[in-house]
């Protein structure tokens, strides 16, 4: 009879998607020691389907070089993804580990030009799979890290944004019922490549103090606060005269930044990248 073991590799394998969903689930720290257990070449592709907030809570919870080799078997596209949601010493620390050309590629897709509002976001927005019951999301909001939870968003099987859900539905709804019959439109949604400045008058800022922050293809990345963007603004606020004749560029350079990001794509998976010895 086989093991469980064998048998938890076995639906890894056959199926990465359905098992992304079934980790999703479990505390970080259950999920991880699977990943952390599983040889590279099963775990990666499940990695790979997890939304990128529940898989980069699952890798906080692994050392430097563990993350690392994940990080190498995923690809480039989904790096960046899980990489956006860990603090900033341990993503420098991480990309110094990876080889050259992937870590370069890296930090190319990561570099939000400062002034906008990918470079101000909270990157840790909570966020759960439209097809989650209200049962288990409502668990992870009481298990969440954040002193102060918001209403989560709700994004389909490729993290596009769809809405966000209620506390107070999620509370009187019956714990079987899907995200999906409950979800409400955002007041509004804001492009990651989008100035600050900007910002300022958004009409999403009438119903609600947060709003989500999206990449190009209505991703979601991560939300901004009305409190953060009036302190970013604060800040620069003295240099508004000198950056006055910048702007251009800076719209300039996000453009280019973007047009380049699915070559730096395209290129990062031709590479011949060094691989972590496979867990037998």
């Amino acid at each position: 009879m086989a093991s469980s073991e064998e048998l938890s590799y076995a639906f890894l394998e056959s199926h990465p998607a359905d098992a992304a969903r079934v980790l999703e689930r479990l505390e970080p720290i259950s999920a991880a020691a699977l990943l952390q257990a599983a040889p590279i070449r099963l775990a990666s592709p499940v990695l790979r389907h997890m939304f990128p907030l529940a898989g980069a809570r699952c890798l906080n919870q692994l050392d430097d070089n563990e993350t690392v080799g994940l990080l190498r078997g995923v690809g480039a596209q989904t790096g960046v993804a899980l990489l956006r949601h860990f603090v900033a010493e341990r993503r420098m620390r991480l990309l110094a580990q990876l080889p050259t050309a992937l870590a370069l590629a890296y930090e190319l897709l990561l570099g939000y030009p400062e002034g906008t509002v990918g470079s101000r976001m909270d990157p840790h927005a909570m966020a759960f799979p439209a097809d989650m019951n209200c049962g288990d999301s409502l668990e992870r909001v009481r298990q969440a890290d954040e002193t102060h939870v918001a209403d989560p968003y709700v994004v389909d099987n490729k993290q596009h944004l769809l809405g966000y859900v209620e506390l107070a539905d999620l509370l009187r709804a019956d714990a079987a019922t899907p995200l999906s019959q409950l979800v409400r439109p955002c007041p509004g949604r804001v492009p990651a490549q989008a100035l600050l400045d900007g910002l300022r008058d958004h009409r999403g800022w009438r119903e609600s103090s947060i709003l989500p922050v999206v990449d190009r293809d209505n991703r979601l990345v991560g939300a901004i606060t009305h409190a953060t963007l009036q302190r970013a603004l604060s800040i620069e606020h003295h240099a508004v005269a000198r950056r006055g004749s910048e702007n251009t560029l800076v719209d300039v350079a996000s453009t280019y930044w973007f047009g380049v990001a699915g070559l730096i794509q395209a290129v990062v998976s031709l590479l011949p990248v060094e691989r972590r010895e496979e867990k037998s």
